[in-house]
């Protein structure tokens, strides 16, 4: 209890350092030369062609060099660092965002404002069909997105900029090459980029090969617990002591290959532009053992009587190790056009078409096949009726047939539509800003066998600014927002093996209506010199969810697959909350951060489950009806951060000792682990130089340099799979 208030407490005292900091340095700031100063880019995520500062909701954009450092192989990975995110990994070749511990069917990753559409939402061992080494820039929009993206967007949005449709044509060819390498994994990738034309016509190429071993950890892969699995020798009827197959100094069956190719044209007028690409992915990558190992016979893998650990030379993990090989080829359409008129701004089109599928391969034969063949399109109208106000009328079409078949395929086969009509409007009077928004959408899950399911879903939005100066905004706000179940929420029913679990839907689940408050300070002049250039952010959330939809650990084991027992239900739940980051620049170029985030969730009502209690399990069920009133931690949330960063910006030399301290995070929820606090230090250092003529960058990343045993609270892999060990990441980039 005492620790629970220190936590508290210690984040809220960080907020209001903040807040009082930001106060006093409220001062007009002395803008410097122009030569010097950033250009400021607008942000997608909004209609309105906003700059992120002046966004109501907290947005985050990561673009340029300070993309490329954090770039990785995963887009949780990538995302990390960022506030309010957290990464929900499954071995190296998976790594799915958390935002401000919403993850999964709440957190719309976007590929140029379309969804990727692949199956990353439907289990914890999907990737995500995205490739941050190609990105461009990265936006991340921190709470509800579902005015404008839909009931997938409850809980925020990634969207990904990759520039594959060109929206000006280049004076002359440009082009970025880059090759990196990292011990964490060895792993050694390459990335290129080609962009020209002439007149009224531009051309995109890139592509990506990645490359990478198992990964290195200090110590045993598989977490050790005091208390381990006993099963009867069906010859002897004896009690038999079980052990894991393990392995020592790296995570098994890690080693991923992956490659990425894509290619855009585009005509460009000075009204407008009409462009199309296509994309084609390939990812072959090992789920960690410990998982769908635990479920096999090992006996030819074990010594009689003591535990089997694998040695640093890497040895072959057993004909069993399972792995994904994904496919995907994904065509995108984009037209815009701006209109010669006194009301109507900018009319935006955008059609996307995704053709994905991934095979589970065990012991290297094909097992389940997941595929998903969706189409989304987009039509957007913006207007500003000469200072009055602003707005956006927007249609959303989506079409989905996913289907998994094979001994695995825990999801039947469905086809979801939706069909979504919103409306974004703002206007500004003196030093108040008013952005407000609706949106109706239907959305129909139709199965192969059961019956269709249809929900109706209301969204609205309304925030508030208070601008205390042209940089640093007060703000306010407030959203309703409704997300229907899908598909494996509804549906799911059977083991799945790669998550060591089995999973049950639930066909009478409720829509999940939230209720979220914002309120933020935001302070950034990128302009100014000294100590007015300070930039400090900070955010207070809270969110309350009603009939909140998660998969439940029931404590129990299916006896034939002997998995343990997880259903889909509803459950009412309170999410809130807080963000802070405070930049301080000094003379020379250097500077001091700041910065910690924390989520705390808990369920506000009983436990329900759903699935059917077999014949002796009557006591099981009282003892659950007895657990239900106090088991109120959301499962997997992320830890409270803080941490404290040093860096220095030069002519050619930038660098930056980052640590952060994540506490350990004691509300694991019903039946499961709870994870220890780390210390993780990163040190990353680029340099810019000419040579021959073209500009380059040569860049370095030391991670993890205390050598920590860093299992994540978000992954459902935390105990079988830590994070990397201490490791260099270093590289070339070219620039022409």
């Amino acid at each position: 209890m005492f620790l629970e208030k220190y936590r508290v407490n210690t984040l809220a005292l960080a907020v209001a350092c903040a807040f009082s900091s930001a106060a006093s340095s409220a001062v007009s700031a002395e803008t410097v030369d122009s030569k010097e100063s950033i250009e400021e880019v607008n942000v997608t995520v909004s209609p309105l062609a906003k700059p992120a500062d002046a966004v109501a909701a907290p947005v985050t954009v990561l673009s340029g060099e300070a993309l490329r450092q954090e770039a990785a192989g995963t887009l949780g990975q990538t995302l990390n660092n960022q506030l309010g995110v957290a990464n929900a990994s499954f071995g190296s070749g998976v790594g799915l965002p958390v935002i401000r511990g919403q993850s999964a069917n709440r957190v719309k990753v976007l590929s140029d404002n379309l969804d990727v559409a692949d199956a990353s939402n439907t289990s914890s061992d999907h990737a995500a069909s995205v490739e941050p080494l190609l990105a461009e820039r990265i936006e991340i929009l921190r709470g509800p997105a579902a005015l404008r993206y839909g009931s997938g967007a409850i809980g925020g949005v990634v969207n990904i900029l990759d520039g594959r449709i060109p929206t000006e044509v280049p004076e002359e060819m440009e082009g970025a090459v880059e090759m990196r390498h990292d011990t964490a994994n060895s792993q050694d990738a390459g990335v290129f980029r080609l962009t020209g034309g002439a007149g009224n016509v531009a051309w995109y190429l890139d592509g990506v090969y990645r490359d990478n071993d198992d990964t290195q950890i200090p110590g045993l892969a598989i977490l050790e617990h005091e208390e381990h699995e006993e099963h009867a020798d069906e010859s002897t009827g004896e009690e038999v002591h079980e052990e894991e197959l393990n392995t020592d100094g790296f995570v098994g069956n890690t080693n991923a290959r992956a490659k990425s190719a894509s290619a855009g044209l585009s005509w460009v007028t000075d009204t407008g532009l009409v462009g199309f690409s296509v994309n084609r992915l390939e990812n072959n990558y090992g789920i960690p053992l410990g998982t769908h190992e635990h479920h096999h016979d090992h006996e030819d893998a074990l010594h009689e009587g003591e535990e089997h650990a694998l040695e640093e030379e890497h040895e072959e993990p057993g004909e069993d190790a399972v792995r994904i090989d994904l496919a995907q080829t994904r065509y995108d359409l984009k037209g815009e056009h701006r209109f010669n008129s006194e009301y109507w701004d900018k009319l935006s089109v955008r059609l996307g078409y995704n053709d994905y599928e991934h095979v589970e391969l065990d012991a290297g034969e094909p097992g389940t096949r997941f595929t998903n063949h969706a189409w989304e399109s987009r039509v957007e109208m913006t207007h500003d009726n000469g200072g009055q106000w602003r707005g956006a009328y927007g249609l959303q079409l989506t079409d989905k047939d996913f289907a998994a078949v094979g001994d695995e395929a825990f999801i039947q086969p469905s086809n979801t539509q939706s069909i979504g009509l919103f409306t974004m409007k703002e206007r500004a009077w003196g030093d108040w800003h008013l952005d407000l928004g609706g949106r109706v959408e239907q959305v129909t899950v139709d199965p192969e066998q059961g019956e269709t399911q249809d929900f109706n879903l209301l969204g609205l939005s309304g925030a508030i600014q208070y601008f205390l100066a042209e940089h640093q905004h007060l703000s306010f706000g407030a959203t309703h927002a409704e997300r229907a179940p899908v598909a494996e929420e509804l549906f799911a029913e059977g083991a799945h093996l790669a998550e060591a679990r089995y999973i049950e839907g639930e066909e009478d689940l409720n829509k999940e209506k939230s209720f979220n408050l914002e309120l933020g300070y935001h302070h950034h002049n990128q302009e100014a010199s000294g100590w007015h250039a300070m930039r400090v952010e900070t955010n207070l959330f809270y969110n309350r969810v009603t009939d909140y939809i998660y998969a439940a650990n029931s404590g129990e084991e299916n006896l034939d697959e002997e998995l343990p027992i997880y259903g889909y239900t509803n459950r009412d739940a309170v999410f809130y909350g807080a963000e802070a980051s405070m930049r301080l620049p000094f003379t020379g170029g250097h500077y001091v951060e700041l910065f910690g985030d924390s989520v705390r969730a808990s369920f506000t009502s009983d436990l329900e489950l759903h699935h059917e209690e077999e014949e002796g399990e009557a006591d099981h069920a009282h003892e659950h009806e007895e657990l239900a009133g106090y088991h109120r931690a959301v499962p997997r949330m992320p830890p409270l951060r803080v941490g404290l960063a040093f860096g220095g910006n030069y002519d050619q030399l930038n660098w930056e000792l980052r640590t952060t301290r994540a506490a350990a995070q004691e509300r694991a929820g019903a039946f499961e682990e709870e994870t220890e606090g780390y210390t993780r230090m990163d040190l990353t250092a680029r340099y810019s130089l000419n040579l021959g003529g073209t500009d380059a960058v040569l860049f370095a990343s030391a991670r993890n340099l205390l050598d920590e045993e860093i299992r994540n609270s978000t992954s459902l892999l935390r105990d079988f799979a830590p994070e990397a060990g201490r490791s260099v990441e270093a590289g070339i980039r070219f620039q022409f």
